[in-house]
């Protein structure tokens, strides 16, 4: 245990000494905002971590209260590492190997990223190395008590992330080994099971109490259910869910090797390698139901660096077992040290985790509540936006007047509500199912303000929007200096990709504003955003398409290319190149890209239309037609489709 406590304590340091100052972007606000006043956090609800965290952030007395939470991560980071290394001595694994292994683990970038920031998933990591010490201890020694634990994190699972059930099919069949043929200590590991279990009553009983953060309003047995087993995400995300695309997988194995190179490619040699070792196999399994999840459940949460971290344990104890079999050569005391060395020169943490310094989040959402009058009726679409307003108001008392209502959410009367409850006049006259443009009816005459987005809230949206760094509003002019404004915040901020994505959404939105009112303005918040985000596809198409409509075709098609290149098989900046060439003249090319893009999918109206032009423009009008009248079978405003055939149509 010697091991594990040292490596726990330099793990701790390690995560308190870039523990991020402020808030950070995404989940953190919301997360954070549940813990500090034990709310109710999105689906799962989460009731252990909030609990844990708010009890952390309430204790330690100094420092504000993201930086207190972002300790909080660092100190179940910091379990999980301890836990590793105990477990690693249950592989048969000596004492410097297994440090160096659950190290490797803790200063990977991606484990880091969330150990020193308000998240779930350092404690998710704690979980499972707990479970895989627990359970290792449990095989070698048939000790019952290691059963009741394993039976007691069983329960717990179901109050922290939903991944952790998966690895409860893992847990439970190693927690029932000491009591299977004893009927009396199953049925204590059974009833440790509930126990835990029962962290789930916190979400009703909180609920009642009528929180800010209430998130689903679980009070009654159906409001519970949909709440725990993630309904509304279900709902907003399904078209996702349960694909499996070799793509999705690629990223994965991606931000793994950006995170640590040494330790993705030590980890699966020592995953191989713990096959022939007692136990080994639960390493392995544990990784692939990771990798399952990441890929196939909730591929999502690639795009915000969400998955892979409860794997990172298989990989830790991976690292482990590999560098105990260099170990273990004949010329062991020189590649121990060499592969020591070799690991520590590959780990670049400090490009993940510059974040210590950065109070970028809290700025943008204070210039944001500065710049609304009062008791201003505010419409978020981001997570970093609604989160942040939920834990500055909640946390910090920013703006109590604001009412700020998520636009997925308007329909929603456990979303709307609190606010109700708050600011009745806000929200006077708003019914169950109203959607965004019923909404903006209602709050006629109230100040409204906007984080522009495009797609199904189009409708919805104040026709007079004008830029008021930040975000948007109604009644008043635009704001001549907002990308200056944003220049002077993104120059502070820190280099990691949360920040620079959130930045560049920022920037992007000015962007699409301007597109059609000022095509000047609209290429410089483009090129911006891309300059932000400079590893994102979309910021590269949006650029190309701000860059035509000034006629700058050479930097559009230069902008499109670094696009393709990121993004081979993204169906729009296929086509935007398709589109290029077309106009371009380049008629081989465009038709070989358009040919392609139809053989994915016959039933493309986009790719359909801009090849019936291609066609035209090559005389086989017949051919043309044939592809326009398919594309409007598809989609009735394809545009080239239906300007091609009036045109046919024509005396």
């Amino acid at each position: 245990m010697k091991g594990a406590l040292v490596a726990a304590g330099l793990a701790g340091a390690f995560f308190g000494l870039f523990a991020a100052a402020g808030l950070t972007w995404l989940d953190a606000g919301e997360l954070g905002a549940a813990a500090w006043e034990l709310g109710i956090a999105h689906p799962p609800g989460f009731p252990v971590f909030t609990q844990l965290h708010g009890l952390v952030m309430h204790l330690v007395p100094f420092g504000d209260a993201a930086f207190r939470g972002a300790l909080a991560s660092g100190l179940f980071g910091a379990g999980a590492v301890g836990c590793l290394v105990a477990a690693a001595r249950w592989l048969d694994v000596r004492p410097l190997p297994a440090v160096l292994g659950a190290l490797a683990m803790a200063t990977s970038g991606l484990f880091t990223l969330h150990a020193v920031t308000i998240e779930v998933y350092s404690g998710a990591a704690c979980w499972v190395a707990a479970v895989l010490w627990l359970g290792l201890r449990l095989r070698a020694l048939g000790d019952g008590r290691d059963a009741l634990g394993l039976g007691l994190l069983v329960g717990l699972a179901a109050g922290h992330h939903a991944e952790l059930r998966l690895f409860v099919v893992l847990a439970a069949p190693a927690a029932l080994i000491a009591g299977w043929r004893r009927p009396r200590a199953l049925a204590l590991v059974a009833g440790f099971a509930v126990l835990g279990a029962l962290c789930l009553a916190y979400l009703p009983l909180r609920s009642a109490a009528e929180p800010w953060r209430d998130w689903g309003n679980p009070e009654t047995l159906g409001a519970l259910w949909d709440h725990f087993w993630g309904r509304s995400i279900r709902a907003a995300y399904g078209a996702e869910l349960g694909h499996l695309k070799p793509a999705d997988v690629g990223t994965f194995l991606g931000q793994l090797w950006t995170a640590s190179p040494a330790l993705l490619v030590l980890g699966l040699s020592g995953l191989v390698l713990a096959l022939r070792r007692p136990g080994g196999r639960w390493l392995a399994l544990v990784w692939l139901v990771d990798l399952g999840y990441a890929v196939a459940i909730n591929p999502m949460g690639l795009r915000d660096l969400q998955n892979g971290v409860p794997g990172l344990c298989a990989l830790g104890l991976g690292a482990a077992v590999a560098l105990d079999a260099a170990s273990r050569l004949p010329a062991g005391r020189v590649a121990l040290p060499a592969a020591a060395l070799a690991l520590v020169a590959a780990l670049s943490p400090m490009t993940w985790v510059a974040v210590r310094g950065d109070r970028v989040a809290g700025r943008l959402i204070r210039a944001a509540g500065d710049e609304a009058p009062a008791e201003a009726l505010a419409f978020v679409v981001s997570d970093g936006v609604a989160a942040g307003f939920a834990f500055a108001q909640v946390v910090e008392g920013l703006r109590p007047d604001l009412a700020v209502i998520v636009r997925q959410h308007v329909a929603r009367v456990s979303s709307v509500g609190p606010v109700a409850r708050r600011l009745p006049a806000a929200t006077a006259g708003w019914q169950r199912g109203a959607g965004v443009g019923d909404f903006t009816a209602v709050a006629a005459g109230w100040p409204v303000r906007w984080e522009w987005a495009e797609g199904a809230d189009a409708a919805g949206r104040p026709a007079d929007l004008a830029p008021r760094f930040p975000w948007f509003a109604t009644g008043v002019g635009a704001d001549v200096d907002f990308l200056a404004r944003l220049d002077a915040l993104a120059a502070e901020a820190s280099p990691d990709p949360q920040t620079g994505r959130a930045l560049a959404s920022v920037a992007g939105d000015l962007g699409r504003w301007a597109l059609g009112r000022s095509p000047a303005l609209a290429v410089a918040g483009m090129a911006r955003a891309a300059e932000l985000q400079p590893d994102s596809s979309a910021r590269w198409t949006n650029l190309g398409q701000a860059l035509v409509a000034v006629g700058r075709v050479a930097d559009a098609r230069a902008a499109a290319e670094r696009a393709l290149a990121l993004a081979p098989d993204d169906r729009v900046t296929r086509l935007n190149m398709a589109r290029m060439d077309v106009n371009a003249g380049a008629v081989e090319q465009a038709g070989a890209r358009l040919d392609a893009l139809l053989a994915d999918d016959p039933a493309d109206a986009d790719a359909l239309g801009l090849r019936g032009v291609l066609r035209a423009n090559a005389g086989d009008l017949a051919g043309a037609a044939d592809d326009w009248r398919r594309a409007l079978e598809v989609d009735p405003a394809q545009v080239e489709a239906r300007v091609g055939l009036a045109r046919l149509r024509r005396p």
